[in-house]
């Protein structure tokens, strides 16, 4: 694991003097020199020479020296060609995907951290939320994306909502396509994936009409029937049809102003199981779900050559409107089959008008708005010390109107549902303001980040909850506020002008979760407060509310990277990173419980304790990129103790690639997942304990090929899970996975204009 520090020692010793790399790379030298004879005599005038250095360009490693950031860059995602963005970022130390096995089943798990609402994610700089039982929330197609950059654990920027980190996606710019001087082109992809016969195709437009207007459009289309598992049967309603569109126009008035309109929709339909991340239909069946998902931002970016000025301002909004239609039959829980019913009449008694329910139809419309304003000013510059700050301000706000109808609106079913009011997902408004500060102080080979920031919070009931919590005088707006603080600390061993790079650093973070407006307001099966939890001192209307404190966490980290251009004085460009951390979680939601004197109490805890290692080497056409995590933990539920099941195993990755030559280009990916704790059941009660299981380990092997037949023609082989093993994904809240999918080979035309 630690094996590329003896590689950086090695490097230190083997270098006698200190190595400095050329900043240019060709320098015109012009000398005219004058001989010590006499004035009368004519100067003699040498040739011009030209005097030309190498220069090693520095790669994109994707690995950030002090912070556990790591990015995805756009030529990670077109060797990979994942068909989801969940695909895309497996690789990342500490992250792993939890349910499955559809993109709207999956969530992100970053350091153990998998629900939903632990891990933020932003497109375009606009947050993605969407609350919804045993669903995910991300819905972008990855053919649209020019980069991933991964956070784990909070950071100052990205406030509430990410304890266990932020996924920031980037979508492809014209400028990323434009050779110089071409004004317009295009680009035209198809692809099959012979798993579950996926048909793929995409089509590209980008223009420059004019020097200062960038336009670009983008679509996509993915068909896939059910996939097949490593045993050669079918995933049952796995099956995809999904449809995404990018437009975005950049427009740059001045050499210091850019403005940037990006608009994102997807579109998904098909027969899914209720609990999507469950991945099977289990205890709520089956549903036709359609997802229609809308993000658009503006973004201004202003940098002027004053120090004091560096502002980036994006202001945006979307949706995302899900509608679950089950027929009779098809959901026990939802909808279950009458018998006699023909639609909605009773075929023995067509005068029973209340007997027959017709289909049964959820309805989320989600509606999101946010402001995030930044400037990084530099206050004072020198050699020795230098001063910046960055400043920023926030804004986000989510709507959430839900409904349950049947088509027979005067069925007795449809009477538990008055005017479409589901009590247990109640609708409501949730919005925060905040803002930061983050000072950066470099003295010499140090650096001390520290960092301020401030959230106040307004959760809003709606609807139907507003008459079940009005008899008892309870509230109905929820108010608070959150103080977190960090601090950063690093020392470069070396001067910075050495372009060996070996740096010791630490950092501290705060972070907290609110509750969902589910967990606020939620009356029914699913309250932490509904009749006979709470006996003595619970609230009347069986709905929390303000019983809860939002979940906090403290991260600290300690860690050292080493970067070299030239590794034992060679061509070979290194660069590693190892990363220790340690986070205790407070005031967890589940532990809200009433104890034996009735004193309503929060105390449950988590403990984590992880490494995580990543490294990349180029030599020449060459690449090694590997990554290594390791997460144990523990936590308390209020009444039990128990290990932290929603930990993912042990996972190592390793990708090597080659330049075989200017058309041609290959990689090879090995991936290596350990066994892992799993919750079988229980609910840590003592009436109920956890009853635990091992989800076997499990290795997988990918590969690719690029051949490039001329500048208009791209052709891409790739192979997945080439061992055709059987495995199972990490299941979702700790539980056992479904089984991923089994081989599968994808071919890929790309034709460019």
């Amino acid at each position: 694991m630690c094996s590329w520090l003896a590689i950086a020692a090695w490097s230190l010793l083997a270098q006698a003097e200190e190595q400095l790399l050329p900043d240019i790379v060709s320098e015109e030298v012009h000398a005219n020199k004058s001989p010590k004879k006499a004035d009368t005599e004519q100067v003699e005038t040498l040739p011009e020479v030209s005097v030309t250095g190498t220069k090693i360009k520095e790669p994109e490693t994707g690995i950030n020296r002090t912070l556990p950031i790591t990015t995805i860059t756009s030529e990670q995602l077109q060797r990979a060609q994942p068909s989801n963005i969940f695909d895309a970022v497996r690789s990342v130390p500490g992250v792993s995907i939890s349910g499955g096995p559809r993109p709207s089943g999956m969530t992100f798990n970053i350091r153990g951290y998998g629900d939903n609402e632990d891990v933020m994610v932003k497109v375009d700089g606009v947050p993605k939320g969407f609350e919804k039982y045993r669903m995910g929330g991300t819905f972008i197609e990855p053919e649209l994306l020019k980069s991933i950059e991964v956070q784990r654990g909070p950071q100052i920027t990205s406030g509430s909502g990410s304890l266990g980190g932020t996924i920031n996606a980037t979508t492809k710019n014209a400028e990323d396509f434009l050779k110089p001087g071409q004004k317009y082109g295009g680009k035209v992809k198809f692809g099959y994936g012979n798993n579950s016969d996926e048909y793929s195709r995409s089509y590209l437009l980008y223009a420059r009409p004019d020097e200062r207007v960038d336009i670009l459009y983008h679509y996509s289309n993915r068909q896939a029937n059910n996939m097949t598992l490593g045993d050669g049967t079918k995933l049952e309603n796995s099956a995809i049809e999904s449809v995404s569109h990018l437009l975005k126009v950049s427009l740059f008035p001045t050499e210091d102003l850019q403005l940037v309109t990006s608009i994102v929709k997807f579109d998904d339909t098909g027969l899914q199981p209720y609990d999507a991340t469950g991945g099977q239909p289990g205890f709520f069946g089956n549903v036709i779900r359609t997802v229609d998902d809308l993000t658009w931002s503006e973004t201004v970016n202003y940098d002027p050559e004053s120090r004091l000025v560096n502002l980036k301002a994006t202001v945006g909004a979307g949706h995302t409107n899900l509608h679950d239609l089950a027929k009779p039959g098809m959901s026990l829980v939802i909808n279950p089959g009458i018998s006699g019913c023909n639609g909605t009449t009773y075929t023995p008694d067509p005068s029973q008008v209340s007997r027959c329910p017709g289909n049964a139809t959820d309805t989320y419309n989600y509606k999101t708005k946010t402001v995030d304003i930044s400037n990084q000013a530099i206050l004072f510059e020198s050699g020795f010390l230098n001063l910046a700050l960055l400043a920023g301000y926030q804004y986000n706000a989510s709507e959430r109107e839900i409904t349950r109808t049947f088509d027979n609106l005067l069925s007795s079913s449809q009477a538990r549902y008055p005017n479409g009011f589901n009590a247990s997902a109640p609708p409501g408004r949730k919005s925060f303001q905040a803002m930061y500060l983050q000072p950066k102080l470099e003295i010499g080979q140090f650096t001390v980040t520290p960092g301020y920031r401030q959230d106040r919070y307004k959760i809003e009931a709606a609807g139907g909850t507003l008459a079940l919590l009005e008899p008892y005088d309870q509230k109905s707006t929820i108010r608070f506020k959150e103080d977190t603080w960090s601090l950063g600390l690093a020392y470069d061993a070396f001067a910075k002008t050495n372009p060996d790079k070996l740096t010791f650093y630490s950092n501290y973070g705060q972070g907290f979760r609110p509750p969902l407006i589910d967990e606020y307001f939620t009356q029914g099966p699913f309250s932490r407060c509904r009749n006979g939890l709470m006996p003595i001192n619970g609230p009347a209307s069986l709905i929390c509310g303000e019983l809860y404190q939002p979940q906090r966490s403290e991260t600290t980290e300690v860690g050292v990277s080493y970067q070299t251009p030239h590794l034992f004085n060679t061509d070979v460009w290194f660069t590693g990173k190892l990363n220790f951390y340690h986070t205790y979680t407070s005031h967890l939601l589940l532990s809200l419980r009433e104890d034996d004197d009735g004193n309503i109490t929060q105390h449950g805890w988590e403990r984590r304790n992880g490494v995580e290692v990543e490294s990349f080497m180029q030599y020449h056409g060459w690449y090694l990129r590997t990554g290594y995590s390791k997460l144990r933990g523990e936590m308390f539920t209020g009444e039990s103790y128990a290990p932290l099941y929603t930990a993912p195993g042990n996972a190592l990755n390793i990708n090597l690639g080659a330049e075989l030559t200017k058309n041609i280009d290959m990689n090879l990916t090995y991936r290596k997942v350990s066994e892992r704790n799993i919750l079988l059941s229980g609910d840590g009660t003592t009436n109920s304990p956890y009853q635990f299981g091992v989800q076997e380990a499990y290795e997988l092997w990918n590969a690719g090929v690029r051949f490039k037949v001329n500048e208009q023609l791209t052709l891409r082989l790739i192979g997945e899970n080439l061992k055709n093993e059987i495995y199972r994904l990490d299941g979702a809240m700790g539980g056992i996975g479904i089984y991923g999918p089994g081989r599968n080979v994808k071919f890929l035309v790309e034709m460019t204009y």
